[in-house]
């Protein structure tokens, strides 16, 4: 796991990270196109978090073009979740969890370790793409955790935990939900 630190707070609201990629659906389906089917899975129970709408959106595009140039067959799927979550080491820190894996070409071990020792290198070093480089900047501005799990063959998953503000701060942005179905228990679209 990748341990990041918190930084800027420039424009973030209190929002439902599941409205922020409900918002970001469109964009995400029009980028996949006919590479892979894109399924989505939402905890409507999951806590609110502090964030830069444009900066996630920024994260989720990132990570699903990088899914798209992973996927090299036919019947190609990317899924994204969020998730409330809690730690067993840390019962009073919940974290949303967001989720995005592949079924793509996977990398091995020493292609994960690397690329996880590039992120934390300074910015202006050579490596780690850029794309992964400023979800991990995005990730660590947020207060969040960055964790790639890869195996060749069997795709990629991206972990980003962010911090969820307590449930007394949900109502600091009553717009944050609109559009959910407060009995909705999830939402499964392909």
């Amino acid at each position: 796991m990748i341990s990041v630190e918190p930084g800027y707070t420039r424009a973030r609201r209190l929002l439902s990270l599941s409205s922020v990629v409900r918002d970001a659906l469109p964009v995400m389906r029009a980028a996949v196109a006919d590479t892979a089917v894109l399924r989505i899975a939402m905890d409507a129970q999951a806590p609110m978090v502090e964030i830069n709408t444009i900066a996630i959106h920024r994260v989720l595009m990132k990570l699903v073009l990088n899914a798209c140039q992973a996927i090299r067959q036919p019947h190609g799927v990317i899924e994204i979740g969020v998730a409330g979550m809690t730690s067993a080491d840390y019962p009073n820190r919940p974290f949303v969890r967001l989720t995005v894996a592949d079924n793509g070409m996977g990398m091995d071990r020493a292609t994960v370790d690397n690329l996880r020792r590039q992120l934390l290198e300074p910015a202006d070093s050579s490596g780690a793409g850029l794309g992964l480089r400023i979800v991990h900047r995005a990730i660590r501005a947020h207060g969040g955790q960055l964790q790639i799990d890869s195996r060749p063959g069997h795709g990629t998953t991206v972990r980003i935990d962010l911090p969820a503000t307590p449930q007394g701060s949900a109502a600091l942005d009553t717009g944050a939900c609109e559009g959910e179905d407060p009995d909705s228990t999830g939402d499964q679209s392909t």
